[in-house]
């Protein structure tokens, strides 16, 4: 679950070729040339064949003989892949990312809520509490901060939730509010947001697993919600997409 360092020669080839594959702008079927990557990166020919390597681990590209390399299929793309995941969401977000991570935190969260009412102890309190604190005080311009204490709140949920499984959820997390960021950067939290959040740490604090289950799907339909409102006011959004965020 490692992501890829962007640091150094090889790292920015690695990410700037991933940025373009799931930006779309090389397509599927599409070969590689490495005498053209090595003419618009400027780099060594080991450098480009490393790249290429790396990208093959996660899906994006592969190589046969005579054919050379070339851009996969998306269904072949390790989606779940850190480096995947960010390049999905970096910038203008992939909306299709936004919608099924959206509908994967309705399906997982509740459940972790409930576990971590069960499991929690003192000092995973705190670190939610923490996050709540940063929240409050929230000056309304970094949207950065909001967003690193929205996920050091649910990735402090997961931890309290006792399962390590559920813990490398964080790194489909963090993408999921990034993206929503993007699209909601616009429209400053209400205080609803904070009373949500407010309401499923009280819940696992009490040791109140169904209380804890039902706050937190009751904020997992409101990001559904609005995720909605901006994908509607987004000049990329489709008719196919807003009826995916429909909770089911």
């Amino acid at each position: 679950m490692s992501t890829y360092s962007r640091r150094g020669i090889h790292g920015h080839v690695v990410n700037e070729l991933g940025l373009r594959i799931t930006r779309g702008e090389l397509t599927p079927g599409q070969v590689i040339d490495p005498n053209d990557l090595l003419q618009s990166f400027g780099v060594s020919r080991t450098v480009i064949r490393e790249a290429l390597k790396v990208l093959a681990t996660k899906g994006l590209v592969d190589a046969r003989p005579k054919r050379g390399t070339f851009i996969t299929e998306r269904s072949r793309w390790q989606l779940l892949d850190g480096d995947v995941m960010r390049w999905r969401s970096e910038g203008s977000p992939d909306l299709l990312l936004l919608v099924e991570l959206g509908e994967v935190r309705q399906a997982i969260e509740p459940i972790a809520a409930r576990m971590a009412a069960l499991r929690r102890n003192d000092a995973q309190l705190a670190v939610m509490e923490t996050a709540l604190a940063a929240m409050d005080n929230w000056d309304g311009i970094d949207h950065g901060a909001i967003v690193a204490a929205d996920l050091a709140f649910h990735s402090g949920l997961l931890t309290a939730a006792g399962n390590e499984l559920l813990e490398q959820f964080e790194v489909v997390l963090e993408p999921a509010l990034q993206a929503r960021d993007f699209l909601t950067h616009s429209h400053n939290p209400d205080r609803g947001f904070f009373s949500r959040h407010r309401s499923v740490f009280e819940a696992i604090e009490a040791r109140d697993p169904d209380l804890a289950q039902s706050a937190m799907q009751d904020m997992m339909t409101a990001a559904v919600d609005d995720a909605e409102v901006a994908l509607k006011k987004s000049a990329d959004g489709s008719d196919f997409l807003r009826n995916r965020l429909r909770v089911l």
